[in-house]
């Protein structure tokens, strides 16, 4: 099982050999992949998969796995998707995975294509929500959409991807995530520990830690700093609430470390998301 907070899949040698021609790992797809096929001596097929993971994660709010999905099907750079549809590449992944997918991964396909083809107008996954469900009610979906849906694959499952070798244990580990991701919910806006959350799932600290990060892909604190971030958007959006109390709201310490996190990952400020958010309302309405 690869490292989840290794979020660009890179060797630790291919680390090192990044490290000794100074170039960062999130840096990557500056470089073209002759250059990184060259510099690491890697293939020419790795190469390009380390040239798509650094750059489909540079965009706001693509994550891993979905940059992982986006290759799965085909296409290692922006350049690849210029030019293409958003709708037709949510269509194709869906038919390439066997299931429908949540609608919020159209707006993520939406917003790839949107960089591809606009590199500096800023934009989130959101900007595109309302663009899909316009789409949606006016086409609907391929009459031979996939019945199932994305939750009940294996590959999503919890418990297949809690590294245990028994099953029972598997099933054990998934329950007690389960209850830690239902406590962070419980006291969102609580000052959290990460002992707090081993202690709701009964687990010692180094073991919850680890455990967590093979099913989630990210640090419990992570999760919760996103949960969190996903909370201030919604007041964001529907309060006038000053950021000051969102913040508190939100179960951020201050109003500064809440802005510093929300544009590390949004790369948007909360007041400018809420001037942007109000603004596609009136349009919406």
């Amino acid at each position: 099982m690869s490292d989840p907070t290794n979020v660009l899949d890179v060797s630790p040698l291919e680390k090192k050999k990044l490290r000794a021609h100074g170039i960062k790992v999130k840096e990557m797809h500056h470089h073209s992949v002759a250059e990184l096929q060259a510099l690491l001596g890697v293939s020419k097929i790795r190469a390009m998969e380390l040239y798509a993971l650094s750059e489909f994660q540079s965009l706001p709010s693509i994550g891993i796995r979905f940059a992982h999905d986006i290759i799965a099907m085909g296409y290692y750079s922006l350049r690849d998707v210029k030019g293409k549809d958003g709708a037709k590449l949510t269509d194709q992944f869906e038919r390439h995975l066997g299931a429908w997918v949540d609608p919020c991964q159209e707006d993520q396909f939406r917003l790839i294509v949107h960089y591809a083809q606009h590199p500096t107008v800023h934009r989130n996954w959101w900007d595109f929500t309302a663009e899909r469900k316009a789409f949606r009610e006016k086409h609907g979906y391929p009459v031979n959409r996939p019945t199932q849906p994305w939750f009940e694959l294996p590959r999503y499952q919890a418990p297949n991807r809690v590294d245990a070798s028994l099953e029972t244990t598997k099933q054990d580990l998934a329950a007690k995530l389960k209850r830690s991701v239902a406590f962070m919910k419980k006291h969102l806006d609580d000052k959290i520990t990460l002992a707090q959350l081993a202690d709701s799932a009964n687990l010692s600290s180094y073991h919850y830690l680890r455990c967590f990060k093979s099913v989630y892909e990210v640090t419990p604190i992570q999760y919760l700093t996103h949960m969190r971030l996903k909370k201030a958007s919604l007041l964001l959006r529907s309060t006038a609430h000053p950021i000051a109390d969102v913040a508190v709201r939100s179960g951020f310490e201050n109003e500064s470390s809440f802005i510093r996190l929300y544009k590390k990952e949004f790369q948007i400020t909360p007041a400018v998301f809420r001037i942007r958010a109000k603004s596609a309302t009136k349009k919406s309405g």
